[in-house]
């Protein structure tokens, strides 16, 4: 079973590429040999092994084993995998902000997911070195916050804090979550 806590919209016919899977059993690496192995058989005992990274996949599956990571490990942990994520992507090569890096996260989003009523990602800049990204989206709120963090700390040159900031999130009920992100402009 799938705890979208506060996540309304419906994954029928939802889909994932590859990729994306792939991506977490890496960024799973990142954190620790063992979590990626874990992942891994995790993925495969949701009917994901051998992934194709082009081919599309039912998306219900990798949030189911998210999820249930995210109760076996500890959302730090979950923080933590969703921050290494982006450093097992590929990111255009005209993106060279943090601007820019956050306000790609939408399109990476929909590129890498169709179907059903997936949600999305909006960042709205704030002031220099600032801004706020609204998740609204069927992953752990954890998941976001890191890959918000890891995907601005790419493209920083100072670090990077991300902050939940909204009056209530998904995993408390609410439709989104809101996270302030800062950082140092150079």
């Amino acid at each position: 079973m799938i705890d979208r806590t506060g996540f309304d919209g419906s994954l029928d016919g939802a889909e994932v590429i590859g990729r994306s899977p792939l991506s977490y059993i890496a960024a799973s690496e990142s954190v620790s040999p063992m979590m990626g192995k874990h992942t891994t058989h995790k993925l495969a005992s949701y009917g994901l092994d051998d992934i194709d990274p082009d081919e599309w996949y039912p998306l219900r599956a990798p949030l189911a084993m998210l999820f249930e990571m995210r109760e076996e490990y500890g959302e730090g942990s979950m923080q933590n995998m969703g921050q290494n994520i982006p450093e097992h992507v590929e990111f255009p090569p005209d993106i060279s902000t943090v601007e820019e890096a956050l306000h790609s996260i939408d399109d990476a989003y929909h590129h890498n997911h169709r179907g059903g009523e997936i949600g999305f990602y909006e960042f709205r800049e704030e002031g220099p070195g600032e801004g706020i990204m609204v998740c609204e989206d069927p992953y752990p709120c954890e998941l976001d916050q890191g890959l918000i963090k890891g995907v601005a700390a790419k493209f920083a040159d100072s670090p990077v804090q991300v902050e939940e900031v909204g009056d209530r999130c998904r995993a408390e009920g609410g439709g989104r979550c809101e996270y302030r992100v800062d950082w140092i402009e150079a």
